[in-house]
C-alpha cells in the first residue's frame, strides 16, 4: 500500500526525474542543477563513462542517481527506464528527453539510412520514452511534468535536414501531448536551444568553432554562444511548481539570434 504523502520523509517526497542524453552537455548540466533542487535522478545515455562522471557530480551536489547506458533506438529501452525509476525510487514524476544526434551534411549527400537513424534518435525515441513515462505518471495519479529538448533548427532546417525536421516534429509532439495529458495533470513543454557550447556542437563544427564564437558575437543580441547551464536553468523552471500553469510552450533559448535584424548583421560585416 502506498505511503500517504503526509507520512513520507522529505527524501521520499523528492521528485523522481528521468533524463535521457545524460552523458554530458546540456542534460549533464541539468542533472547537477536538479540534484541541487532535490530531485532523485535516473540518468540514461550512450556513454557509461560519461554517465558515471555525471552521477559523481550529482552525488557531490548532494543528490542521488542511478544510471542506465543504452541506445534510445532500442525499442525496449523506454519501458526499461520507466521500470528502473519505479524499482529504484518507487515512482516517476518528471521526464526530460535530451538524447540527440546530428552532423552537418547537405541534403543531397545524406543517405536514407542516416535520415532514418537521425529521425529515430531525435523524434521517434522521444515518442516512445514519453509514452512509457506518461503511462507511469497516469497510473500514479499525481500528475507530472515533461520537457522535450527541441532546437532552433526546427524553424530553419539547421545544418542537417533530418535533425531539423525531427526537432520540428518534437515541437508538434509537445503541443499534442500537452492537449492529451493535461487532464491527467501532466504538463508538457519544450525548449529550443540555439547555438550552445556542447560536445555535439564542438565536434560537429570542429574546424569552424572559432568562427561560430566570432559569429555569435555579431549575430546574437547577447553577443555569445549559449552555455549548457543557460538551457538547464530554464528546464529546471519548467519542471518546478513555479511553472504550474505552463504547458504546451516552446521556449527559445537562443540569446535572441532569431530576432536580430538582417540589416544589422550586414551593417556589422557579418
Amino acid at each position: 500500500m502506498p505511503t500517504p504523502a503526509a507520512m513520507k520523509t522529505p527524501k521520499e517526497r523528492a521528485p523522481v526525474t528521468l533524463l535521457t542524453g545524460a552523458s554530458g552537455g546540456i542534460v549533464g548540466a541539468l542533472a547537477v542543477t536538479l540534484a541541487r533542487a532535490g530531485h532523485r535522478l535516473v540518468l540514461s545515455g550512450l556513454d557509461q563513462l560519461g554517465l558515471d562522471a555525471v552521477a559523481a557530480e550529482v552525488t557531490a551536489a548532494g543528490g542521488e542517481a542511478v544510471t542506465f547506458a543504452g541506445d534510445v533506438r532500442e525499442r525496449d529501452l523506454a519501458q526499461a527506464l520507466a521500470d528502473l525509476a519505479v524499482s529504484r525510487f518507487g515512482r516517476l514524476d518528471h521526464l526530460v528527453t535530451g538524447a540527440g544526434a546530428s552532423r552537418p551534411v547537405p541534403m543531397v549527400e545524406m543517405e536514407d539510412d542516416e535520415w532514418d537513424k537521425l529521425v529515430d534518435v531525435n523524434l521517434s525515441a522521444v515518442f516512445r520514452i514519453s509514452k512509457a513515462a506518461a503511462r507511469q505518471m497516469i497510473a500514479q495519479g499525481d500528475g507530472g511534468a515533461i520537457v522535450h529538448i527541441s532546437s532552433i533548427a526546427h524553424s530553419n532546417g539547421g545544418a542537417n535536414l533530418a535533425y531539423g525536421a525531427a526537432k520540428g516534429g518534437v515541437a508538434t509532439l509537445t503541443y499534442g501531448m500537452a492537449q492529451q495529458l493535461g487532464r491527467h495533470g501532466i504538463r508538457v513543454n519544450a525548449v529550443a536551444p540555439g547555438i550552445i557550447d556542447t560536445p555535439m556542437v564542438r565536434n560537429g563544427f570542429a574546424q569552424q568553432f572559432n568562427a561560430l564564437v566570432e559569429g555569435a558575437a555579431v549575430r546574437t543580441p547577447l553577443g555569445r554562444l549559449g552555455r549548457p547551464e543557460d538551457v538547464a536553468n530554464v528546464i529546471a523552471f519548467l519542471l518546478s511548481d513555479g511553472a504550474a500553469f505552463v504547458t504546451g510552450a516552446l521556449i527559445p533559448i537562443t540569446g535572441g539570434i532569431e530576432i536580430l535584424s538582417p540589416i544589422s548583421t550586414i551593417a556589422k560585416g557579418a
